[in-house]
């Protein structure tokens, strides 16, 4: 380092030299938004070595970012360039590897005061696990559930022979004349097992009741434990939240409890603040370091859940990042970046019309174009058509950067026998897509099945759920090397790029993807083929696109 700059051992050790000749960039990125610059690439580049060594050995995967800085200016002279690297959570059970910039706050290191209440929540759980498996609690737990299956089966024979009487009684008064000691006699019946089954409910319910005395000691330590735990964990959460206090490029101080509370009303998401994002800008700000460029990557085996790829740059995550990165780069809530999106030309009916009959119209939607309005005010498929036809009820839609055939209904009576026809699985639907890798086999098909639910975290991205995600199949026919036919049998959001990027799936993203691959100048995915039945006649109609050359085939 020049003299004059004044850094301190420690920042010299973690600001990697950077060989960099190209041009640079004229401001910092968006880390939620972003294309990486041929700096970060080059970053990255002299960076895998460390990472190489750092996850030797390890079966998990990890996110890690780079930050390209200068140090301060001194003597007139441009600051010198390097590189800060930094791995999101924790790797090992640390926080702390030599050439990484550390936590924001550590709060792993032993005897602290995190790890001491840590200690005391988890003595709460082996106690109260202790209680759980307690050799008398169980019994009376196994006596309670045996007590309360024989009451209700004695209750029920109870009311089935009430119930039966009084059937027998009531075909007896059908029959005809009763004397007065007939009906005396029907009556005293009535009354007598009506009282039975009371009696019976009393008889059990005395024994329940003293079961219950047995069992409330028990219930009470187990509900005082529970709670104690659940106090102390919101306790150490929000303590721990209250430790990160994040810089932002005026030099200004904020803990998480107060930017999320400001920004999203509510608290932290576990993990806030330990992203390597904030890291990399935490590590950059106190050390008066200025930040030039960021960019981040997956590296190693895929996660279970999400769609990541070794080596592959993702933009920072929304659901902990966003409130956190706003506040310390003075982000702007503007709308996502879209260069690399094709922006459809000036648009009339005619140009997207493949058919349009009294019942229902038929478009080719050009890539970037909207199925319906958005809060841009950009064009869409239905401004496009109501110009012209008047109006008009959505039936499906397709993402915006996903182009080709789409069906709309002309009054609310067609949409919903068409609508119908989509959730029963009645409407042929064929896609066409080019992936990113030429890892294909023509002839090659099979099936996928993965569940698919919304990344609270990370929207609008969908994440793979085996526990709470809807059921989602596609059908799938390599076409070539990198093309690919697609035909979905559910209609979940991103079904088809999720089950092409994801490691379960084709381990292969769609080209140009830019939530789940990498982005390219358009996404390339088109509905090829769409078949229904038409409303108004009953016969199924079928409709080939005509457009998207890159995606012409002759199999649909």
């Amino acid at each position: 380092m020049t003299a004059g700059h004044h850094l301190t051992a420690d920042v010299t050790s973690l600001l990697h030299p950077l060989h960099y000749d190209g041009p640079w960039p004229e401001a910092m990125n968006n880390p939620l938004d972003y294309e990486p610059h041929a700096i970060c690439r080059q970053a990255v580049q002299e960076a895998l070595p460390l990472v190489d060594d750092l996850m030797r050995g390890r079966d998990e995967g990890k996110m890690f970012g780079v930050l390209v800085v200068r140090t301060p200016a001194a003597g007139g002279r441009v600051g010198q360039a390097g590189f800060l690297l930094a791995f999101s959570g924790q790797v090992g059970d640390s926080a702390s590897w030599p050439g990484f910039v550390p936590a924001v706050f550590d709060y792993l290191r032993p005897d602290d005061y995190f790890k001491s209440e840590e200690a005391r929540i988890s003595d709460i759980n082996h106690r109260l696990e202790a209680l759980l498996a307690d050799e008398a609690y169980t019994r009376l737990l196994r006596e309670e559930t045996l007590l309360n299956e024989e009451a209700e089966e004695a209750v029920e024979r109870a009311l089935t022979t009430m119930r039966m009487a009084k059937r027998l009684r009531d075909e007896r008064r059908k029959e005809g004349f009763l004397s007065a000691d007939d009906q005396a006699a029907m009556l005293r019946e009535s009354q007598f097992l009506k009282a039975e089954v009371h009696r019976t409910r009393q008889r059990y319910s005395a024994r329940q009741a003293e079961l219950a005395a047995k069992l409330l000691p028990y219930r009470q330590a187990v509900e005082a434990m529970k709670t104690e735990r659940r106090q102390r964990s919101d306790a150490l959460q929000r303590w721990l939240f209250g430790q990160f206090r994040m810089l932002n490029y005026r030099g200004e101080t904020r803990d998480l409890l107060q930017l999320f509370a400001a920004a999203t009303g509510s608290v932290p998401p576990a993990g806030s603040g330990e992203c390597c994002e904030p890291k990399l800008l935490q590590y950059a700000f106190a050390h008066r370091l200025q930040p030039v460029q960021m960019a981040m990557f997956w590296y190693g085996p895929s996660p279970r859940d999400e769609v990541r790829h070794h080596l592959q740059y993702y933009p920072a995550c929304r659901g902990k990042c966003k409130p956190i990165l706003t506040w310390m780069l003075g982000l702007t809530d503007a709308p996502p970046q879209t260069s690399t999106r094709v922006k459809p030309t000036a648009l009339n009916a005619a140009d997207i019309l493949v058919t349009a009959t009294d019942r229902y119209v038929v478009v080719d939607k050009p890539a970037g174009l909207f199925s319906v309005p958005g809060l841009t005010g950009e064009p869409s498929v239905l401004s496009v058509l109501e110009d012209t036809l008047g109006p008009l009820f959505v039936v499906h839609r397709l993402d915006q950067d996903t182009s080709g055939l789409l069906v709309v209904a002309r009054d609310k009576d067609t949409q919903r026998q068409l609508r119908q026809q989509f959730e029963q699985r009645q409407v042929g639907k064929v896609y066409v897509a080019e992936l990113q890798r030429p890892t294909l086999t023509a002839g090659q098909e099979g099936r996928i099945s993965l569940p698919l639910a919304a990344d609270l975290l990370n929207r609008p991205c969908q994440r793979v759920d085996h526990e709470q995600g809807k059921e989602a199949v596609t059908l799938w026919k390599a076409l070539s090397a990198t093309r690919v036919e697609l035909r979905p049998l559910t209609g979940r959001t991103h079904q088809l790029r999720v089950h092409c990027a994801h490691h379960d799936g084709l381990d292969n993203p769609i080209r140009g993807d830019r939530l789940y691959g990498a982005p390219a100048d358009r996404l390339y995915l088109h509905a090829a083929f769409l078949s229904f039945v038409d409303p108004a006649t009953g016969v199924r109609v079928s409709y080939s696109s005509r457009s998207a050359d890159w995606a012409a085939s002759d199999s649909c």
